[in-house]
C-alpha cells in the first residue's frame, strides 16, 4: 500500500515557538521506562513538545502520526512497518525488517509484531519511536498486539505515545513495574515563564504581571486559549478587557466544545456531562446521589479517558474536577435542560453536600435551587461556621437571593448580612442592617443576640473611624453571651485592641491583639487567628520593629499553610502587609509575589477589593524604574479608586503612590487638582498610620507646589504626635519629608540634620523604599551628608547603600525629555562615536521622540496618547524607524536609545 509520507515526519514547529526545558527530565532515556504517555486535551501542545524536545535532546526517533482510518490492522501494521523501517535505517541499528502483510480481520497482527520483535537486536542505541494522535486507536486487536509489544519490547527502544486519551495498554501495570513515564495536563499547562515568552514572541507589548497571571488562573495554563488571546488583541488594555470576558460561554470556545463533545460522545454520556456541570467538584458518591443510574464510577472513569477536560484532584483519590473553561462551557450549556430539571438537580447536589458535612458548598447549590425556604434554613443553621471560614461572596448571593424582607424579618440572617457586608466594604448595606437590628432591639428574639449585634456596630463605627464610640461597645459585647456568633467574645477583644490602634495606644493594642490570638487558637478559629497576627505586625511595623513584624508574618504564613486558609480573603491582609515591608526593605521581586498573590486570592470578587495590592505593584514598578509597568498600574489605581469607597488606610496608601508617580513625572498639575479634593485631616487626631499617611500626603503635595511654609507646620506638627504616641516608622517617614522640603527651600544644612536623625531612625526601622522615595534629591542630599563625616559607622553604612540604591534608579522624566531636545539631539548626532547610520540615515524629529519613548519603556498605545496620534501612525513610525537603523526587535531599539544617551550623559 502506498503510504503519505508526511505522515511518517513530525509535524512543523509553528513560528512563535516556546521550548519547555523544564520537562527534560521527562525525556530521559532509561531503560526501565518502556513507554513515555503523553496525554492530554486538544490544544495542550502535545505533538509540538515532543517534536521540539526530541532534536533539542539529541534522541534518535522515528514518527508515526495516525488518523481515524489508521484504526484498521492491516493498515496499521503497514505504517508502524514504515516507522520501524525508518528507525532501524537512521539509527543504524540493523538490516530494514522484513515485511509481512496482516489481514483486515486482524488475524496474525500480534505474531507478525512478534516477527518484528525477534528481528530486532538485543543491543542498540538508545532511541524512540513515536506513535502521534493514538486516540485514533480502538480495534482490539491493535491494542492486544501494541500491549504484546511493550511487554518484549528491547530495552534500547522507548515508544512514545501521543494522545488525547488514555491509551488502554495495561498501562495501570507498567506504572506499578515503573516502567511508565507520563506527562499530562497539568504538566503541560504554561506556567508564567512560558506564557511570558509566548506573549513576548507575539506581541508588540508585554501584559503586566497582573494580567498574564489572570489569564493563566482563567486558562489555567491551557495553551491554546492563550493563543487565542494573544491573537485577538493588539493593545494592553485589550489584552486585559480579553482576559476579563474570558469564558468557557463565549462563542468561539461554545462552539469548539461543541465540535469536540460532538467528535466524542454519545448523548447519553453528554447529558451525564451537562448534569454534571452543576458541581465544581465531584466523587462517584456524590454523582450517584445527583444522577440516576447504574455503574457511575465506570462511567465517570470512561469520560476521564476520553480526555475531556475532566482531571482527579489528587492522583491518589477519587475526586474530580472540570478544567474552567470547561465548566464554564458546560453552564451555558445546561441551558439546554429545562429549569424543573436543573433546580432539581441543584437541590439534591445541595442535599448531598450537606451529607458530605460541606455547608459551603451546599449553600453555592442552594442558591441556584429555587427555592427561598430551604436557602433561608441552610443560611441561618450554617452561617456561623461561613463566616468563620470567609465565605463572604458565597453568603452575599445568597442572601440577595433571599431578599431585604426575609432578611430584615430574621435577627440570625440580618446579622450575618451586616458581617458579609462589612467583609465586602458595603458599609451602606452594614449600616442598613444595624438601622433593622436598632428598629427591633427590643424585641426577645433580638435582644438575645445583643452581644452580636454590640460587636457588629463596634466594627462599623471602627471602620467610620470612630473609635471612641467602638471601645464602649465592644465592651458591652463582653458581657453579654454570645448566643449565635461562637467567636463574638474574641472578635470584640479584636475590636477593643484595633481602637486602641487606632487612638494611638500601640502597647495596650499589641496586648489586646495577642490575647485574641491565644482565645481564637483555643476555640479553633483560624481565621480569626491569622487577623490577630496580620494586626501584631502591622502593630510592630507602626512601632518600628520591621523584623519583628517580619517575623510575625512568617508565623502568620505558616498558620497559612498549616490550615488551608491560602484561599479565604484575610490572606489577601497578610499578603499585603508583607509586600508594604519587602517593598520598604526593597527586596522587590518578593514584595511583587506577594502582591501577587493577594491579588490572586481575591480575584474572582472584582479589582476593588484587591486595591492594596495594585498599589504595592505600582510602588515596586517604580521603584525598579519600569516607567510602563507604573504607568499601567497608575491607570488601574485610579480607576478602582473612582469606582469604589475606601477606609482613609487604603486612600492614604493610594494617594502617596499617586504623588509620587506624578513627582516622578514632574505633573505638577495633578498635585494641584489633587489637593483640594483630598481627604482633611487633623495633624492633633494623627494617632495612627493611616492619619499620619494622609497628612504626610498633604504635606508632600504642598512641597512640591512650593508652599513651604504650610508644609513645615504640618509635619512639625506631625512629629509632636509620633514622639508622644512612640509612631517611630511614621517619625521616619516625617524626617524624611522635612529633608526634602528644606533641601527644596535651599536650607540645606537644616535638611541634612533632618536626614541624618532619618538614617538613625532607619538604624532600627531599616526601611529603605521610603528613603528612594525622595528621587534624585535623596543622592544629593546623601553625598552632601557622607561629606560632613558627622555620621557613625552604621548610618555611613546605611547611607552608603541608599546611595549606590538611588544611583541605580531611572528617572522616568529625564530619559523622555533628553530626546525630545533639538539641542541634544544636534548634540548626538555631531559626536564622531555616534554610530554611523544615525548620520547617513537620519531620523525625524517625530522618530528621536518616539526612540525616547521606547527607550523610557512605554508600550505603542502608551507613546500614541503621549503624542495625541493614533496606534496606527505610532505603528509606521516605528517601522521606518527600524528600516533606517536596520533594527529587528524592540529590544535593539532601546539598546540603541540608552548608547545615545549614554554619549551625552557621559556614562
Amino acid at each position: 500500500m502506498p503510504l503519505i509520507q508526511e505522515k511518517l515526519a513530525p509535524p512543523p514547529l509553528p513560528l512563535s515557538l516556546v521550548a519547555r526545558p523544564r520537562l527534560n527530565d521527562r525525556f530521559v532515556l532509561d531503560e526501565r521506562i518502556r513507554v513515555l504517555v503523553v496525554q492530554a486535551p486538544p490544544g495542550y501542545g502535545k505533538s509540538t513538545l515532543v517534536a521540539e524536545r526530541l532534536p533539542a535532546l539529541e534522541q534518535r526517533a522515528a514518527w508515526l502520526r495516525l488518523d481515524q482510518r489508521d484504526d484498521d490492522p492491516a493498515r496499521f501494521a503497514d505504517h508502524f512497518h514504515a516507522a520501524l523501517t525508518a528507525l532501524c535505517r537512521d539509527s543504524s541499528v540493523g538490516e530494514p525488517l522484513a515485511y509481512a502483510s496482516v489481514p483486515h480481520d486482524g488475524q496474525g497482527f500480534v505474531d507478525t509484531l512478534e516477527a518484528w520483535l525477534t528481528a530486532l537486536p538485543d543491543a542498540a542505541e538508545p532511541c524512540r519511536l513515536v506513535v502521534d494522535e493514538f486516540e485514533h486507536l480502538s480495534h482490539p486487536d491493535i491494542l492486544a498486539g501494541l500491549t504484546h509489544w511493550l511487554r518484549h519490547q528491547p530495552a534500547w527502544l522507548t515508544l512514545t505515545l501521543i494522545s488525547r486519551t488514555r491509551p488502554a495498554l495495561g498501562l495501570p501495570a507498567l506504572r506499578l513495574r515503573g516502567e511508565l513515564e507520563e506527562i499530562g495536563p497539568a504538566d503541560l499547562a504554561f506556567d508564567r515563564e512560558e506564557a511570558q515568552t509566548l506573549c513576548a514572541e507575539q506581541l508588540s507589548f508585554p501584559p503586566t504581571r497582573v494580567s498574564l497571571e489572570r489569564a493563566l488562573r482563567r486558562t489555567e495554563g491551557w495553551v491554546m486559549a492563550l493563543d487565542w488571546l494573544i491573537e485577538r488583541t493588539t493593545t494592553r488594555a485589550g489584552f486585559d478587557s480579553l482576559v476579563d470576558r474570558l469564558g468557557g460561554a463565549h462563542p468561539d470556545f461554545v462552539a469548539w466544545f461543541d465540535d469536540l463533545l460532538h467528535q466524542t460522545l454519545d448523548e447519553p454520556d453528554r447529558q451525564l456531562l451537562l448534569q454534571l456541570g452543576v458541581l465544581e467538584r465531584f466523587s462517584p458518591a456524590l454523582v450517584a446521589r445527583l444522577v440516576e443510574g447504574d455503574r457511575v464510577f465506570q462511567r465517570l472513569e470512561a469520560l476521564e479517558r476520553q480526555g475531556l477536560f475532566l482531571e482527579r484532584l489528587d492522583p491518589h483519590d477519587h475526586w474530580f474536577r472540570f478544567h474552567r473553561l470547561f465548566a464554564g462551557y458546560l453552564r451555558h450549556r445546561r441551558d439546554e435542560l429545562s429549569l424543573a430539571t436543573q433546580h432539581q438537580l441543584h437541590q439534591r447536589a445541595s442535599r448531598a453536600w450537606l451529607a458530605l458535612d460541606d455547608p459551603a458548598m451546599a449553600l453555592g447549590q442552594a442558591i441556584e435551587a429555587g427555592a427561598p425556604a430551604p436557602l433561608a434554613a441552610l443560611l441561618e443553621e450554617h452561617g456561623p461556621p461561613l463566616l468563620a471560614n470567609g465565605h463572604f461572596s458565597l453568603m452575599a448571593r445568597a442572601l440577595e437571593r433571599l431578599g431585604d424582607t426575609r432578611i430584615a424579618a430574621s435577627p440570625h440572617l440580618t446579622l450575618l448580612h451586616g458581617w458579609v457586608t462589612h467583609a465586602q466594604y458595603r458599609f451602606s448595606r452594614t449600616r442598613q442592617a444595624i438601622d433593622w437590628i436598632e428598629a427591633q432591639l427590643e424585641s426577645p428574639a433580638w435582644q438575645e443576640l445583643a452581644a452580636e449585634f454590640a460587636t457588629l456596630r463596634a466594627q462599623l463605627a471602627i471602620n467610620q473611624g470612630d473609635a471612641e464610640r467602638a471601645a464602649p461597645l465592644a465592651e458591652f459585647a463582653l458581657t453579654r453571651p454570645a448566643r449565635y456568633l461562637a467567636a463574638t467574645p474574641v472578635t470584640a477583644t479584636a475590636l477593643l485592641g484595633e481602637s486602641r490602634f487606632v487612638q494611638g495606644y500601640l502597647d495596650e493594642s499589641l496586648s489586646r491583639v495577642r490575647e485574641v490570638e491565644r482565645e481564637a487558637g483555643r476555640i479553633g478559629d483560624d481565621q480569626l487567628r491569622l487577623w490577630s497576627l496580620c494586626h501584631q505586625s502591622e502593630t510592630l511595623v507602626a512601632q518600628g520593629r520591621l523584623q519583628a513584624a517580619f517575623d510575625i508574618q512568617e508565623r502568620a504564613i505558616a498558620h497559612v499553610e498549616r490550615s488551608g486558609l491560602d484561599r479565604l480573603p484575610v490572606s489577601e491582609f497578610l499578603y499585603r502587609i508583607r509586600s508594604q515591608l519587602l517593598w520598604e526593605w526593597h527586596r522587590l521581586d518578593e514584595s511583587e509575589q506577594a502582591a501577587l498573590k493577594g491579588i490572586a486570592v481575591l480575584d474572582d470578587r472584582g479589582e476593588r477589593w484587591s486595591l492594596q495590592c495594585h498599589i504595592s505593584l505600582a510602588k515596586v514598578a517604580q521603584a525598579r524604574g519600569d516607567q510602563a509597568q507604573c504607568a499601567d498600574h497608575i491607570r488601574r489605581l485610579r480607576k478602582i479608586l473612582a469606582e469604589g469607597d475606601y477606609h482613609i488606610d487604603w486612600l492614604a496608601n493610594a494617594h502617596a503612590t499617586l504623588l509620587a508617580w506624578w513627582q516622578s513625572t514632574e505633573d505638577l498639575d495633578a498635585v494641584a487638582r489633587w489637593l483640594p479634593e483630598a481627604p482633611p485631616g487633623d495633624p492633633a487626631t494623627a494617632s495612627n498610620h493611616f492619619a499620619q499617611c494622609n497628612l504626610r500626603n498633604h504635606a508632600r503635595a504642598l512641597t512640591l507646589l512650593g508652599r513651604h511654609a504650610e508644609a513645615h507646620a504640618l509635619l512639625t506638627a506631625l512629629e509632636t504626635q509620633t514622639e508622644r504616641l512612640g509612631l517611630v516608622t511614621d517619625a521616619n517617614r516625617n524626617r524624611l519629608c522635612l529633608a526634602a522640603l528644606e533641601w527644596q527651600r535651599d536650607r540645606h544644612e537644616s535638611a541634612l540634620e533632618h536626614l541624618a536623625q532619618a538614617l538613625e531612625i532607619a538604624s532600627r526601622t531599616a526601611l529603605a523604599g521610603s528613603f528612594l522615595r525622595l528621587g534624585r534629591p535623596l543622592g544629593e542630599m546623601l553625598q552632601a551628608l557622607l561629606a560632613t563625616e558627622r555620621l557613625d559607622d552604621l548610618a555611613s553604612a546605611r547611607a552608603r547603600r541608599l546611595l549606590d540604591l538611588a544611583g541605580r534608579q531611572r528617572d522616568f522624566g529625564r530619559g523622555v525629555r533628553l530626546m525630545l531636545d533639538e539641542s541634544v539631539i544636534a548634540d548626538i548626532v555631531s559626536r564622531p562615536d555616534v554610530p554611523e547610520l544615525i548620520r547617513t540615515s537620519p531620523l525625524t524629529r517625530r522618530e528621536w521622540q518616539i526612540l525616547g519613548l521606547i527607550h523610557a519603556g512605554l508600550s505603542n498605545e502608551q507613546i500614541a496618547e503621549q503624542l495625541a496620534v493614533a496606534p496606527t501612525t505610532i505603528k509606521t513610525h516605528i517601522r521606518s524607524l527600524y528600516q533606517k537603523q536596520n533594527i529587528r526587535r524592540r529590544e535593539e531599539a532601546i539598546a540603541l536609545a540608552g548608547e545615545l544617551l549614554a554619549h551625552i550623559q557621559g556614562e
